[in-house]
């Protein structure tokens, strides 16, 4: 047989091998970035630094800008594999992370996961089950510069100790079975002197045509950074009750939810119940209106003086499509902090957000 009666054949072979090999697996890099001007003002002691209206470039108040790459890997006989690397990034300065230094930069997502018949597990950095609840029925999304529910939970005003992403966690979801979903997720403390204690959250949903229901409940013994580590003793308990319906002419979005502290010594123990109310309201093929009230209320907890504060916010925006990955945005926020001294809070902004 001549050689090139006998390479070639097998050269077309190997080709076609890996060709195969190369079908059943995908990587993709993508992300988002988000900036906006505008004036910006918070709610607080009048005349104080926390109150002072800002003009700034600001980046990421509509979605916080990240960077991923992920791959998934067919292993046949309906079994995958897959990973995920997100790292958020500030674009009006160019920094990593969302708040500073502090942040680990995988923060958003560094994981890999199994996927069969039988469900999905993920091992690594992941979302908290209630963030993703609180992003998901919400018209302002993951928004940490004008969602209500975001910041009275997870921002600037909000009471979790236990960050919106959990690191060295394991997580187990069913599959959908009549729109039945349900995920566990846990987290060992890794503290040898056990000052941290493991935390687990579960989360369940249902989605039937136009209607979305959701409950999700975690007990967090233990911080991520940039969030305060706890002590011996320390914990939080977080619930929240969500919901959804697609009415055609609008979506309207509601969610409930509670926060107990226990062994927090102050104002750091003060108890939280909060809700929000929203709409998205499409006004034409591009463009929408979005609106959210959320408030929430403050309380001493377990015998406890601190004085009962009411925190509400209103967010109103204009959301426009120019294309399928870019849009632009106008928006505006109502900060109102009850408190004896404190001054309300105006927000104006107009951005524009990417995806890629």
């Amino acid at each position: 047989m001549s050689f090139k009666k006998s390479f070639i054949p097998a050269l077309i072979t190997v080709l076609c091998a890996a060709s195969a090999a190369q079908a059943q697996s995908t990587v993709q890099t993508y992300g988002l970035i988000d900036l906006s001007v505008g004036s910006f003002q918070s709610s607080g002691l009048k005349g104080s630094a926390a109150n002072t209206r800002l003009t700034k470039v600001d980046g990421n108040p509509m979605e916080t800008s990240f960077i991923g790459f992920k791959g998934t890997e067919d292993l046949g006989d309906g079994l995958k594999a897959g990973y995920v690397l997100e790292a958020f990034l500030r674009p009006d300065t160019g920094a990593a992370g969302r708040f500073g230094t502090s942040d680990p930069f995988w923060s958003r997502a560094a994981n890999l996961w199994l996927q069969g018949n039988w469900g999905k597990v993920t091992l690594g950095r992941q979302i908290a089950l209630p963030y993703l609840h609180t992003a998901i029925f919400n018209p302002f999304g993951g928004s940490f510069g004008f969602a209500p529910a975001v910041l009275l939970t997870y921002g600037t005003w909000g009471n979790d100790k236990g960050d919106s992403g959990w690191s060295n966690a394991v997580s187990y979801t069913t599959p959908n079975v009549s729109g039945f979903s349900a995920t566990v997720q846990g987290q060992p403390g890794e503290q040898t002197d056990g000052s941290e204690r493991a935390s687990y959250a579960v989360a369940v949903n249902y989605s039937a045509g136009p209607l979305a229901l959701a409950g999700t409940w975690q007990t967090v013994g233990a911080a991520e950074a940039p969030k305060a580590n706890f002590t011996k003793g320390q914990r939080q308990t977080l619930g929240l009750m969500s919901a959804s319906y697609d009415a055609g002419f609008a979506k309207f979005y509601g969610q409930y939810g509670q926060i107990e502290n226990h062994g927090f010594a102050g104002t750091a123990g003060m108890a939280t119940s909060l809700y929000q109310l929203g709409a998205s309201v499409p006004v034409s093929s591009a463009g929408k209106v979005l609106a959210s009230y959320g408030a929430s209320t403050e309380k001493a907890a377990h015998g406890g003086t601190a004085p009962r504060v009411t925190h509400a916010i209103l967010s109103l925006a204009y959301d426009h499509k120019l294309s399928k990955r870019t849009d632009v945005y106008a928006a505006f926020m109502l900060d109102d902090e009850k408190q004896a001294g404190y001054k309300n809070g105006y927000t104006y902004a107009v951005g524009v957000r990417h995806n890629f």
